[in-house]
């Protein structure tokens, strides 16, 4: 648990911060006080089912993952609002398919950066940015890429409120990125949890960003001028799930995934 001495010079840590709110909801230490109480707020409006979203929103990055290195022979990838290391980061799954991969990650969390530096100090095939997803040019311009790059946009869209442009905000890196190139999406979807949402919004509202839960026809727009991959987008536990799989405990997934290819 992340205490006072843990804390970077200047950092306010009185008002709930996304990034050590997922961490919390997935058992991590790194969070406050103010993050642990508006997570058990969202814990609370969501009866529990928020906890089981995040689990299965970091299965669906693992699948995702290791779909791009086997069968598309993605070896770059780049994880946008990459959020605190946890297991399963991205570039150990990745490594664990293809030792050659290379993986970097952005994420405009302070915090965020200082332990991803940590993490992964003294391994080249890492790089941790300090800069904001929503700024393609400034995160493009910071690397190098040389062919079709795995875009890694899970659970951070909903933060990017609609007067920011989303879609257009994916529609930038895809005309940006190499033919080849694929996008792994992952965004609240608000259709079936309409009041739900709202007030867990009202939470986020007090926090670093704001949150947006998306109708299905909103989030489908992220994918626009790309190739959806079979099953399309879904809820989470239906992309492509392993066979030993578990059933799910809440009666809907209220977070929708999907991975595409730029053409």
């Amino acid at each position: 648990m992340a205490d006072q001495a843990q804390i970077p010079g200047g950092l306010d840590v009185t008002r709930p911060n996304v990034a050590r709110m997922y961490d919390y909801y997935l058992g991590g230490k790194n969070h406050f006080p103010a993050d642990r109480a508006a997570a058990e707020r969202v814990i609370e409006i969501s009866q529990g089912h928020v906890r089981e979203a995040v689990r299965e929103n970091r299965a669906f990055l693992g699948r995702a993952v290791r779909f791009l290195v086997r069968e598309r022979g993605i070896r770059v990838f780049l994880d946008l609002g990459a959020g605190l290391p946890t297991q399963g980061n991205v570039h150990e799954i990745a490594f664990d398919e293809a030792p050659d991969a290379r993986v970097r990650y952005v994420d405009n969390d302070p915090v965020v950066a200082a332990h991803g530096r940590a993490l992964l100090a003294g391994d080249p095939r890492v790089e941790f940015l300090e800069a904001d997803l929503r700024r393609p040019e400034e995160v493009l311009g910071a690397f190098a890429f040389d062919g079709p790059v795995g875009v890694l946009m899970v659970s951070c869209l909903h933060f990017v409120p609609d007067e920011e442009d989303p879609a257009g905000i994916v529609a930038r890196y895809a005309a940006a990125l190499p033919a080849g190139s694929h996008f792994v999406i992952s965004h609240v979807c608000s259709d079936a949890l309409t009041d739900i949402m709202a007030q867990t919004g009202g939470v986020y509202g007090n926090a670093n960003a704001p949150f947006e839960a998306r109708p299905r026809a909103a989030i489908e727009r992220f994918f626009g001028g790309l190739e959806l991959v079979e099953p399309g987008l879904v809820q989470l536990h239906e992309w492509r799930p392993e066979p030993d799989s578990l059933p799910l405990r809440a009666d809907i997934m209220a977070v929708l995934g999907g991975v595409a290819r730029r053409p």
